[in-house]
């Protein structure tokens, strides 16, 4: 990115406090320890502290120049005065996106939003060079800093666009302005403040409120919810999933030891065979999807299907590991009661010669469903072959209550560790799974060691 500081207050409607306006400006930080030779300032106010504060040490340090939304003692540097900076960042960022004329994916949904922007992303790369979301900055800050690193030489991005409060996503979308989009699923993470799944689909829906009149949303036609999208957007609306009035539909299913083979068929009929290097029928649907924008974007089925079997699990995220004789399924990085049961049918279609065992923590941000969400995931968890359950952390007693006889229940990962230690046997399966505040990653580090 190289913007000069005039385009940024055209965008913004900001005002120049001090500072020269044809400075230049290549990236945007919220972060103070971040300052570098051309990056703006952020400041967001938090919880816990106000970025305005380190504007001085931020500029003094070498960024070009910074936002403020109250007057703030200058030096020689700029400081561009708005209303609210992350707001303003989001303008700058939907500025800069208007000057690039090429596919950008939006990606969203209540689980597996990360997952399906990966494999959507590997899957673009065999035609085209891909700006993708780093990790999963898929925030109101994140996703205007993804848009931010756009380079001429991109010729389409993956974005993935998450929110957790209403109003967020008609933001994120006025940046991200997709040309076509995918939504995984309508769950019940973030449900402490959207109330209901009806109102989760009302808020994510706005990820198509910028397409063009040619663009199309891929949504997941094995959801209750997402295929009603078609009563309100008719065309734009296509299916993809395992259910026989899919448009893009997954059948012969095959599950081998690193993934799983099937056939995708496509509204046309056009039949390829598939093999995605991850487990679970989730991975299938996103599978799907990946191909479904592929061969939107006219890129060879033979080339998507090559790409997708090149896929590799972000960190964290049901990754397979072999470690003191265990099979663990390291899915620690989130959690919510849709992906804990999508992982424990991971866990039950493994092979392994002992016993299939889960560590399940605390799953957050469930509000009035959080008694109901904890206790439904011990059942599935008996109701499908797990054997030895640990639960951890306050909310997942729940966990432990709905498994009944033979689960415990620890506190704090190190007790959960320390009793892991000595009861896994060689030949174990382990599946570690838990919202991020749980730090369930740290269990997982501790039984490779």
């Amino acid at each position: 990115m190289r913007l000069k500081l005039s385009d940024i207050l055209k965008a913004t409607g900001g005002t120049l406090l001090c500072g020269d306006e044809n400075t230049a400006v290549t990236s945007f930080i919220t972060d103070s320890r971040q300052a570098k030779a051309g990056a703006m300032f952020v400041p967001i106010r938090g919880e816990r502290a106000d970025g305005h504060d380190y504007i001085h040490s931020v500029l003094e340090s070498g960024a070009a120049a910074s936002f403020a939304d109250h007057p703030v003692p200058t030096g020689e540097k700029p400081v561009v005065l708005v209303k609210d900076c992350r707001e303003a960042l989001q303008k700058a960022a939907a500025w800069y996106r208007d000057q690039f004329s090429i596919p950008i994916v939006g990606v969203t949904g209540s689980v597996g939003k990360t997952t399906a922007k990966e494999m959507v992303a590997q899957a673009l790369s065999a035609k085209f060079r891909v700006l993708k979301t780093a990790g999963n900055q898929n925030s109101q800050v994140g996703v205007p800093i993804t848009v931010c690193g756009l380079r001429k030489d991109h010729t389409a991005a993956v974005v993935e666009m998450g929110v957790s409060m209403p109003g967020e996503m008609a933001r994120i979308a006025a940046v991200v302005k997709p040309t076509c989009a995918v939504m995984t699923n309508i769950g019940v993470s973030h449900i402490e403040f959207m109330k209901s799944r009806e109102n989760i689909l009302k808020e994510k829906a706005h990820i198509a409120d910028y397409l063009p009149w040619s663009g199309t949303l891929f949504v997941n036609g094995d959801d209750s919810l997402l295929p009603t999208l078609k009563e309100t957007l008719g065309n734009k609306v296509v299916t993809f999933g395992l259910g026989p009035n899919c448009d893009w539909r997954a059948y012969s299913l095959k599950e081998a030891d690193k993934g799983t083979f099937f056939t995708c068929q496509s509204p046309s009929g056009e039949k390829t065979e598939l093999f995605v290097p991850a487990a679970g029928e989730h991975n299938v649907r996103n599978a799907l999807s990946a191909m479904a924008v592929a061969r939107y974007l006219e890129i060879p089925a033979e080339d998507a299907a090559r790409a997708i079997a090149a896929y590799k699990a972000p960190a964290m995220r049901q990754q397979v590991i072999e470690a003191n004789g265990l099979l663990i399924i390291d899915d620690s990085y989130n959690a919510s009661p849709d992906s804990m049961r999508s992982a424990i049918d991971v866990l039950s279609t493994r092979q392994a010669p002992g016993r299939k065992a889960a560590v399940l923590a605390d799953m957050l941000e469930l509000g009035d469903f959080a008694h109901q969400g904890h206790r439904e995931v011990g059942e599935y968890a008996r109701s499908h072959g797990v054997e030895l359950l640990v639960a951890v952390g306050p909310l997942s007693k729940e966990i432990a209550a709905g498994y009944g006889e033979g689960a415990v229940w620890f506190e704090t990962n190190q007790q959960a560790i320390e009793y892991l230690k000595g009861t896994l046997r060689p030949g174990d399966a382990l599946l570690v799974k838990g919202s991020r505040g749980m730090a369930t990653d740290q269990i997982v580090a501790a039984l490779k060691e």
